[in-house]
């Protein structure tokens, strides 16, 4: 019998939404929070590399270790946002009666294990401040969503207890 290989498993099931388990830590005291209400979160790493050219015929001789970029924004739905809110304004500077959420820095831990499953797929955005938000809310049966874009200084996937990062 032949195996395909184009489609694999993994113990059976793989990875889904349904596995999810997002946390947030704050930094200003360390308190965790569960983001129960959360319909999505997206990262992205690009490393830019530099290169050295040589003098005969421009060729590359040599390259940059690089610097890395992150990305990253999370969707919630508006009574997960109201959470959240509430847990960073705890925290939060204040300005006259303003909580300032965008200066409270946190980490999101992510981490999925399907069903009968030993691993634990992970990763951690770590370093992350609020650059914004959008509500958009539209006829329908829907529930409301607020995107959150999020500034972060790293992302690194777990991989047996061990930080695996683009540099």
């Amino acid at each position: 019998m032949a195996v395909n290989n184009l489609y694999p498993v993994l113990d059976g099931v793989a990875p889904s939404w349904a596995d999810i388990i997002v946390r947030c830590a704050r930094f200003a005291d360390g308190a965790l929070f569960d983001m129960e209400d959360i319909a999505a979160i997206n990262t992205g790493t690009a490393l830019e590399v530099g290169e050295q050219r040589g003098a005969s015929g421009g060729r590359v001789r040599k390259r940059t270790t690089g610097q890395s970029s992150n990305t990253a924004s999370m969707t919630l739905y508006r009574d997960g946002y109201q959470k959240m809110l509430r847990k960073m304004a705890e925290v939060a500077p204040v300005r006259g009666n303003q909580r300032i959420i965008s200066l409270v820095h946190f980490d999101i831990q992510v981490q999925h294990t399907p069903p009968g499953s030993a691993e634990i797929f992970e990763y951690r955005v770590k370093g992350c401040r609020i650059a914004g938000r959008d509500l958009n809310g539209a006829e329908g049966t829907e529930a409301d969503r607020v995107e959150v874009p999020l500034s972060v200084i790293e992302i690194a996937d777990i991989i047996d207890g061990k930080e695996v990062v683009l540099l």
